[in-house]
């Protein structure tokens, strides 16, 4: 299978990408003078989209599902090499964790201001929101400090 998606899985995706855009196509275009016929409020409500978006959904569900499943195989198949990066991605959970439990699940600032355009946000969106926004900072500062602490020490070389 691995030789065969090797080989063959890059025009296999596109080839089946190109036949769900070609269907939709043809499906949306058989209805489109009906579609332009419906007054404005009765567009909104109408399905000839639907298989578009339900097909493009399914190929990012199906591309998900495939990239998770051959990284597991992956890191399966050579535990030892793959540790480094295990541990890279406990790490950013870590983080993340801890950004998540200190959040204060309150709207302030530019995203108070986003809370009230959005509508509806609840506490527990709001502190997914923070310790996200909180876990990037973190992590653009920890490679801001990376690069700096690098620099110098090759400086020094």
């Amino acid at each position: 299978m691995y030789k065969f998606l090797t080989k063959n899985g890059q025009a296999l995706s596109f080839g089946t990408g190109l036949a769900i855009t070609v269907l939709f196509l043809l499906i949306a275009t058989a209805g489109l003078s009906k579609f332009n016929a419906l007054p404005k409020e009765e567009q909104l409500s109408t399905t000839i989209f639907d298989f578009g978006l339900m097909g493009a959904l399914a190929l990012v569900v199906v591309a998900t599902i495939v990239t998770i499943g051959f990284a597991v195989l992956q890191i399966a198949g050579n535990l030892r090499s793959s540790l480094m990066g295990i541990l890279g991605v406990a790490a950013l959970v870590v983080i993340f964790l801890i950004s998540y439990a200190t959040a204060s699940g309150e709207a302030t600032g530019a995203i108070a201001r986003a809370a009230e355009n959005a509508g509806g946000l609840t506490a527990g969106n709001l502190k997914f929101i923070g310790a996200s926004i909180t876990t990037a900072l973190i992590l653009l500062s920890l490679a801001a400090l990376i690069f700096i602490v690098s620099e110098i020490r090759n400086f020094f070389k």
